[in-house]
């Protein structure tokens, strides 16, 4: 009696003794199996050429949404400082601009040169030095002067405006307004007593 197995393997062995041992009939059955099986991995292939190809078009569909998006994002304009509301300004006005970090702005102390040296705003300028700054400052740069609170500070501005400075404020209240917020000073006293503290 013949086993299966020694049968497959004799096959196997021979292939051309199988085809002659098959039936037409089984013949067209195996053809049919390796055509159907040929379709079924083109058409697997196909699915999956698919999938790639709308993943790779979803990817590049958000690849433009994000240069869209950053190209939006730069072609904005820009925040700009805080300007001069007047020819008369606050304290609190002058230290925005100065927080903002690039405020292109000019602070002139008009008080004596002893008080200058003695403690001023942060960055300031003594009104000794306006003479050689006006030459080399723009005509509208914003400027603001401070004093303590007589017609130092006035007289400053005046002569200024006459210069041809378009843009010159009045700081309120002088230094002791600056330091009552807390604005920056600098100097011999600032150092010993930082700014807004009470003396």
């Amino acid at each position: 009696m013949t086993n299966f197995h020694d049968q497959n393997e004799s096959i196997s062995n021979n292939p051309e003794q199988a085809n002659q041992s098959a039936s037409p009939q089984d013949v067209n059955v195996a053809e049919r199996a390796n055509h159907d099986s040929d379709q079924a991995a083109t058409e697997a292939s196909g699915l999956v050429s698919d999938q790639f190809a709308n993943r790779a078009e979803d990817f590049s569909d958000q690849a433009s949404d994000q240069v869209q998006n950053a190209k939006s994002a730069v072609t904005q304009p820009l925040p700009k400082p805080p300007g001069m509301s007047s020819t008369q300004a606050t304290a609190d006005e002058l230290l925005k601009r100065l927080n903002w970090g690039e405020p292109a702005l000019t602070i002139i102390d008009a008080r004596s040169r002893q008080s200058f040296n003695a403690e001023r705003i942060t960055g300031a300028m003594s009104r000794d030095q306006i003479a050689e700054a006006t030459q080399s400052l723009e005509h509208q740069r914003d400027i603001y002067v401070y004093g303590d609170g007589g017609d130092q500070a006035t007289e400053v501005v005046n002569q200024l405006r006459q210069a041809g400075y378009q843009k010159v404020a009045l700081l309120q209240g002088g230094l002791s307004a600056w330091k009552a917020i807390g604005g920056p000073t600098e100097g011999v006293e600032a150092f010993s007593s930082p700014a807004g503290a009470k003396v």
